[in-house]
């Protein structure tokens, strides 16, 4: 595959300084492993991951997108779906939606070893934990991501060491490496499709089964009009399995508002009810994201409790771009639960983009992420443009030659998306390395070439992949 002529200028403006920051935390990868690589090691938000003080959290438009975004408000009805609705390219995050799903392994090592918690009161008390480390990553002010493209896709890759483990209340904690098969560390890989576009829905599934869990899901995003503010409502849920313990924690996530569309200043709430829920053990996190009050009060503030039926165990309140505090209720102690400044953030890992399939995310969108951080608005419509009017001829070609599309990594088995190729079986130090190829997350086996998406340290093993 020849490399795309672009490629260098946008790793260089999206990954500039990076790769350094990545070695230095990346928690066990050293620099001859990264050199030997082909893949691309990226701090999590690279340019969209800032400190959550004011002046860096807001933005205040210019006269002229300010005139043109409501110029194209003042067509609208309140309550009009807006993901049919073409936004100007100023207020784009220069993202997927696929990848936005990544912002939730940034601190993906606090679920390390919490399987091995015996306590089904402390295991729901870490996942909650790790719930509440992937909201403070955004962009400043209000930016959307891309729609996905039907078929689209986005994979990835997290590689936790053994000085990662954030999860100070585990007794043991599981290891291996980059691939996960042995002592120093666990990887945990991703793999997301879109397989809707109006509506638009994608699935997401996750694996480290090194460290027992396997996470899927099915997120069905809804943007409305209200009128000053504009709303995404973020339905489905993900599912996050201990494989150990039989468990399924069943979560859900709060609803986005960009506030001063049309005067002040732009920013991004989040608010709403969620929850944890683990029907096996009872116990459930509640969640409640608090929307700033007109006098007074702060942004960005949550409360919630942990319990089981009418019990409650803990109480939590804080900032999540900050710092919350969590109170045993039985003890009567309050210690810190969430403390931004206080985590490491750990690497992901992606292809670079000559080595991505030309429906991936990154590669897909690559001119009009080039254009955008040129700042460059008048290019990125014209290439958004152009991805969504072939996006349209397809659907007419399908239609035409009656042709259903089919997701390729994930089916329909009842009512639920599933990942065709999920392993939920229990990790034995014994089984071959596990990869991610083609989409496809397998044992390594002897006769296959060597991934460049995996180790390049790892020797194959014989195994074939899971049916």
């Amino acid at each position: 595959m020849d490399p795309l002529p672009c490629i260098n200028n946008i790793d260089k403006m999206r990954d500039e300084s990076t790769l350094s920051n990545s070695i230095t935390n990346s928690g066990g990868m050293n620099e001859n492993k990264i050199k030997k690589s082909g893949d691309k090691i990226e701090q999590q938000q690279q340019q969209d991951a800032i400190p959550s003080t004011d002046d860096q959290t807001t933005e205040v438009l210019e006269e002229e997108p300010r005139n043109l975004l409501i110029s194209l408000l003042s067509e609208l009805k309140i309550g009009v779906d807006l993901s049919k609705v073409p936004l100007p390219t100023f207020i784009l995050e220069p993202r997927s939606l696929l990848e936005k799903f990544t912002d939730f392994m940034i601190h993906g090592d606090l679920l390390c070893g919490v399987s091995k918690l015996q306590d089904p009161l402390d295991r729901i008390h870490q996942i909650t934990k790790w719930y509440l480390s992937g909201f403070y990553f955004r962009p400043k002010g209000v930016k959307k991501p891309y729609n996905p493209i039907l078929g689209e896709i986005f994979r990835s890759r997290w590689d936790f060491g053994t000085n990662s483990n954030n999860n100070s209340s585990s007794s043991s904690s599981s290891s291996s490496n980059g691939n996960g098969n042995n002592n120093e560390g666990t990887t945990a890989f991703l793999v997301a499709e879109q397989i809707s576009h109006h509506p638009p829905v994608s699935c997401v599934y996750i694996s480290n089964r090194k460290d027992g869990y396997t996470m899927s899901g099915i997120i069905n995003p809804r943007s409305k009009f209200l009128g000053t503010s504009m709303a995404v409502i973020v339905d489905g849920s993900i599912t996050l399995t201990l494989h150990e313990h039989q468990e399924e924690y069943v979560i859900t996530f709060p609803t986005a508002y960009a506030r001063g569309i049309l005067f002040g200043t732009l920013l991004t709430e989040i608010c709403g009810s969620t929850s944890i829920t683990c029907k096996n053990t009872q116990y459930k996190t509640e969640l409640d994201f608090k929307s700033k009050p007109f006098f007074g009060g702060e942004y960005n503030v949550v409360t919630g409790k942990i319990k089981k039926k009418s019990e409650t165990f803990y109480q939590f309140s804080g900032k999540w771009d900050d710092r919350i505090d969590i109170t045993n209720t039985k003890k009567k102690t309050t210690e810190t639960f969430w403390d931004v400044s206080a985590q490491k953030r750990t690497p992901r890992i992606v292809r670079a983009l000559q080595d991505q399939v030309e429906n991936e995310s990154q590669r897909l969108w690559q001119k009009v992420t080039q254009a955008i951080i040129k700042k460059d608005q008048k290019e990125a419509t014209v290439e958004k443009n152009r991805l969504e009017d072939e996006q349209r001829k397809s659907v007419r070609q399908r239609k035409e030659q009656n042709i259903d599309w089919e997701p390729k990594y994930f089916k329909k088995v009842g009512d639920q998306w599933v990942y065709k190729y999920s392993n939920t079986s229990l990790y034995s130090p014994s089984e071959p390395i596990e990869i991610e190829e083609n989409g496809i997350i397998q044992f390594k086996n002897s006769s296959s070439s060597s991934s460049s998406f995996s180790s390049p340290s790892s020797s194959p093993n014989g195994a074939n992949s899971p049916k």
